[in-house]
């Protein structure tokens, strides 16, 4: 099962649910991509993300932030973005996505932790654990 996951950046919370499904599910045949709606190709993953990630036993930490294109839509069986406003710039840009994209929650928007401070990290970066887990379970 091919996943690809969506944020604005792709600096936090998509490659951070990328590194944690390649972790947990790579046993599972799991494969994951992360990119991001607005990019500024400059940037990698943000090192409160690193940090975090690493305390989890994720030991590849590269990332560079990629645009979102139509070869990355094609080639995943599951689009999961994390917030409403992604699915609709996805809805816009690449109709044929929505066939196979959801909101990370479910029904709820997760809130980008940029800017804001460790608690709030830690929180989101939880919440993206626990569904990356529950996706693993429901797909296995």
């Amino acid at each position: 099962m091919k996943a690809l996951f969506i944020c604005t950046g792709n600096m936090c919370r998509s490659p951070a649910a990328e590194k944690l499904l390649a972790h947990y599910g790579a046993a599972a045949g799991w494969q994951a991509r992360s990119r991001g709606m607005a990019v500024q190709p400059y940037c990698g993953l943000h090192k409160k993300v690193a940090a975090w990630l690493a305390a989890e036993g994720v030991a590849d930490l590269e990332h560079k932030a990629s645009l979102v294109a139509e070869p990355d839509v094609d080639w995943a069986d599951i689009i999961v973005v994390m917030e409403e406003a992604q699915l609709d710039a996805l809805a816009e840009r690449f109709p044929q996505s929505m066939r196979k994209t959801r909101l990370l929650l479910g029904d709820a928007d997760l809130e980008d932790p940029i800017g804001k401070d460790d608690k709030v990290f830690a929180e989101v970066l939880g919440k993206i654990k626990t569904a990356v887990l529950k996706l693993i379970e429901q797909k296995a």
